[in-house]
């Protein structure tokens, strides 16, 4: 199980260590995964280990395979969604990196005014061994204080490389025209975030932004992958999962309080996404609280 990664994402740093590496990992459990729409200052690369995720940066659909390597700009609006279709045994896998813009800017002054590209299906092999290295460093519970100053190294050799795979001007009209049309989508979500525990029909969020029925559908959908609906719910599931993970509420409360309109709903949907019914999920988080406890 899993949670999602929230709307506006805030990293929190170390101080000695302006970057955050993590290993992601999905499994076919259920047919579909999704990281839902979020967006952060910070600069992310994704190098992908296993699998074939969906990335949608700022509108554009980015199908990813091994080998590739994916590159979020500062503030532009992603999602993942990750579909299995052939076996249970599959996987989606990657290591993922997020730069703060303090450490970019301190080094390579230009960041500011350019803007990188996904254009190359396969990196180079010095990109490759680079994300390979953090993603070991990442494992790793406890680090000499040495390694900082090498993955600092690091860091700018993969800028560097960056640099050399694909990076426009923010001048460019291209980057410029995607920035302008995803703001309406920042917008809508954040209006989702404030209204969440509320009705959401498609139809009066449409008409809180002065836009047609069609027209909301088909943009969500398109900046997404997903419909407005299934963020809605996502979102919910969201929120509802951490009450469930760190309160005693009942189960029917959890729904009413998080926009579900009733038990069977959410029940249905948190089953559908997680795997699990959220019964099932909360004696598991019990279960597994008592082997911690048992062991110390």
């Amino acid at each position: 199980m899993r949670e999602a990664v929230p709307k506006h994402q805030v990293i929190e740093y170390l101080k000695e260590e302006p970057f955050y590496i993590a290993n992601v990992r999905f499994s076919a459990v259920n047919d579909y995964y999704a990281i839902n729409s979020h967006w952060h200052e910070e600069l992310e690369i994704a190098y992908i280990l296993e699998g074939n995720p969906h990335h949608y940066i700022d509108g554009e659909c980015i199908q990813s395979e091994a080998g590739r390597l994916i590159v979020t700009n500062s503030e532009s609006v992603h999602h993942v969604t990750c579909e299995f279709e052939h076996s249970r045994e599959e996987a989606i896998s990657a290591v993922v990196l997020l730069i703060h813009n303090r450490f970019i800017m301190e080094n390579f002054p230009e960041y500011g005014t350019l803007w990188f590209t996904n254009n190359k299906r396969q990196t180079k092999p010095e990109i490759r061994d680079i994300m390979l290295w953090l993603s070991a460093y990442a494992e790793k519970k406890e680090h000499r204080p040495q390694e900082y100053l090498y993955v600092k190294g690091l860091l700018l050799q993969l800028l560097y490389y960056m640099y050399e795979e694909g990076i426009v001007s923010r001048k460019d009209q291209t980057a410029i025209v995607k920035r302008q049309n995803i703001q309406p989508l920042k917008d809508i979500l954040v209006y989702v975030e404030e209204h969440y525990q509320l009705p959401l029909a498609q139809a009066d969020v449409a008409n809180q932004f002065y836009l047609s029925q069609q027209y909301f559908s088909r943009y969500f959908k398109q900046c997404t992958g997903i419909t407005f609906t299934e963020h809605i719910t996502r979102y919910r599931l969201e929120k509802a999962i951490k009450e469930l993970r760190d309160t005693d509420k009942r189960i029917v409360d959890i729904a009413l309080d998080n926009g579900f309109t009733e038990e069977r709903r959410f029940a249905f949907a948190f089953k559908k996404f997680y795997g699990v019914s959220p019964l099932q999920y909360r004696r598991q988080l019990h279960a597994s609280d008592k082997k911690d406890d048992l062991i110390k």
